[in-house]
């Protein structure tokens, strides 16, 4: 997962700059832009001394290949390009541009995608390279590109990943969430699933791909965007809402206080607590100039990002209302702090079903053997981390809180929007990481 961002008009060096805050939550390991200057894609980390009418930008959150080094925007000759999600057939991508003499020695799917179209784009017209991309790529993506004088953006047929566009005093805008054009005071658009634009000094065209059963990512709406952003028509914030009810309406056990575990839960569990009738207090406090811990690489997955407040927890009966619970990392650190603290019992709520499978359409979870919930029942995870309860929502339960059955569940179903081999992909990436 990844924030990509970019800007078509006057000042679209500014306006980059401009949107990039809003996007940081999507890819904390660096930040990158390409502007076309003076006729020359130039890649740079401040755009906003440049001159230029278009320009592209970059959250960086590592999906594939080694972790921090591969920044985008990647730039080949006359192409730069920024796509958010993950190319789950990469290495089908690589075998055939060796099959057309291109040898790409990485296993970082951007580059091979980036690759892979500017062939495209160098043997096909931009429509019939486009269409190609939407026939061969498996995977959930959307694509910011930059070729000769256009910007193409391309969004999944799955709508896996998000991508909305917006126009402003006559510049076209694009990024990976709604909040960030929202924010600027732009007025928005989400681009369909399956369909890409093509947009140059000569005008826009709308190009339409195939048409297939629509898999919105389920995480989406459960962590990963902004509770001020909309996804599929869909408010975050009224989602998690709904997600928190759906958790209040299974309670059994007496609760005396309820906290979120900072920052995603929030919104689900202030409507939980309104509906079980007790306080909601912030009693984990979470360091927040120190980033997202789940997106974090793993070498910097042990620092301590959170502590816990012993006066309003010591002798309660604590509810912690989490998003999701996937490798367990955050609950490993947080619940022996409460416990140490003095509560007198300790119930985890969790506004998603449990995560048992690998993702690779733009999550960085590709193996098995990382997920606690893997091959665990929930009263096996409730021992590991140490619980009085744990409670989860079914997969129905999420789709009618979220209000769509539209969803891809593949983390928690293993029913993937494609066929995948998941121990082959497995390998594809883990394999150098």
């Amino acid at each position: 997962m990844c924030g990509i961002w970019a800007y078509l008009g006057q000042g679209a060096s500014l306006m980059v700059s401009k949107m990039a805050p809003w996007l940081i939550h999507r890819g904390q390991e660096g930040f990158s832009y390409v502007c076309i200057h003076n006729g020359t894609l130039l890649r740079v980390s401040d755009p906003t001394p440049l001159e230029s009418s278009l320009c592209i930008g970059h959250a960086r959150y590592s999906t594939s290949g080694p972790y921090g080094v591969e920044l985008q925007p990647v730039i080949l000759g006359d192409l730069a390009l920024v796509f958010n999600g993950t190319v789950a057939n990469y290495k089908e991508l690589k075998i055939r541009l060796r099959e057309m003499g291109i040898n790409v020695n990485s296993n970082y799917d951007a580059l091979v995608l980036a690759y892979y179209l500017r062939n495209l784009l160098s043997r096909l017209s931009i429509d019939d390279a486009v269409n190609e991309v939407f026939k061969t790529i498996k995977g959930g993506y959307s694509i910011l590109a930059l070729w000769g004088n256009s910007l193409i953006a391309i969004r999944d047929p799955w709508g896996l990943r998000p991508l909305v566009m917006g126009i402003n005093n006559g510049g076209v805008a694009f990024a990976s969430e709604t909040s960030a054009l929202e924010a600027l005071g732009i007025k928005w658009v989400e681009v369909k699933p399956g369909n890409a634009l093509v947009l140059s000094s000569g005008g826009e065209r709308l190009l339409n791909g195939p048409r297939v059963r629509r898999m919105y990512c389920a995480l989406e709406y459960i962590y990963f965007q902004r509770p001020d952003s909309v996804f599929n028509g869909i408010s975050i914030y009224n989602a998690r809402r709904r997600l928190g009810l759906a958790l209040a309406k299974k309670e059994t056990y007496e609760i005396d206080e309820v906290s979120p575990i900072p920052e995603t839960a929030r919104t689900a569990a202030q409507a939980y607590a309104n509906a079980i009738g007790r306080p909601l207090n912030e009693l984990i406090v979470k360091n927040r100039f120190m980033g997202r811990g789940f997106i974090r690489p793993p070498k910097d997955r042990n620092i301590e990002l959170y502590s816990v407040i012993k006066e309003g927890v010591v002798g309660k009966s604590v509810a912690l209302i989490d998003d999701s619970i996937i490798r367990g990392d955050t609950l490993r650190r947080i619940i022996p702090k409460v416990k140490a603290a003095g509560a007198k019992a300790i119930h985890v709520r969790v506004a998603s079903p449990p995560v048992r499978y690998p993702c690779f359409m733009g999550m960085d979870f590709p193996s098995r053997r990382e997920l606690i919930a893997h091959g665990k029942s929930i009263s096996e995870v409730k021992a590991t981390l140490g619980l009085d309860s744990l409670m989860y929502l079914t997969v129905d339960e999420l789709k009618e809180a979220i209000g769509t059955v539209e969803l891809c569940t593949a983390c928690f179903t293993g029913e993937y929007p494609f066929n995948v081999d998941i121990s082959e992909l497995e390998g594809d990436f883990t394999g150098d990481r």
